[in-house]
């Protein structure tokens, strides 16, 4: 059985901000009293709640909203006094919940995907790394010369 409740929400500790957040704390305002009167933590706030505190700008919004709250089952959907609230369906959200699965599927695959490319790359890496040491080491190292100068002061000395 849907919950539904009409609030009078005021607004006024968003003008104890600065003026370039109050629209922002606005609508967190509206959506900590939800929390608080409707005892759930997901709540949906609906696109004319947003648009009147938003009206005025970021700087000036409203100081009261009075709002239609509507509570099914665990999720809180909220719209501004007298325009309707849309819940979506259980056939909605079963397709929402299907798709969330298979993006999640999708993105495990490609996962699997990269890192057996990051191994294989790495074993062709060690491989070439190899090929390349080998012709190195079949190159004999030639003793090096001493300098000229160093010569010089051992003649000197004998």
């Amino acid at each position: 059985m849907p919950e539904e409740k009409i609030f009078n929400i005021p607004l006024r500790d968003a003008f104890e901000r600065p003026r370039t957040r109050r629209a922002k704390i606005a609508t967190d305002i509206v959506r900590n009293f939800l929390v608080r009167h409707m005892k759930s933590e997901k709540i949906k706030i609906g696109n004319s709640i947003n648009k009147e505190i938003w009206k005025r700008g970021i700087q000036k919004p409203p100081r009261k909203i009075r709002i239609h709250a509507l509570k099914e089952e665990d999720i809180v959907y909220a719209e501004l006094l007298g325009v309707e609230i849309k819940t979506p369906s259980k056939e909605e959200l079963k397709k929402k919940e299907e798709k969330k699965k298979e993006k999640k599927e999708k993105i495990k695959e490609e996962r699997k995907e990269r890192r057996k490319r990051t191994i294989q790359e790495e074993i062709e890496e060690e491989v070439k790394g190899k090929q390349k040491e080998m012709p190195e080491e079949k190159k004999e190292e030639k003793p090096k010369e001493e300098p000229k100068k160093e010569k010089a002061k051992e003649e000197k000395k004998a």
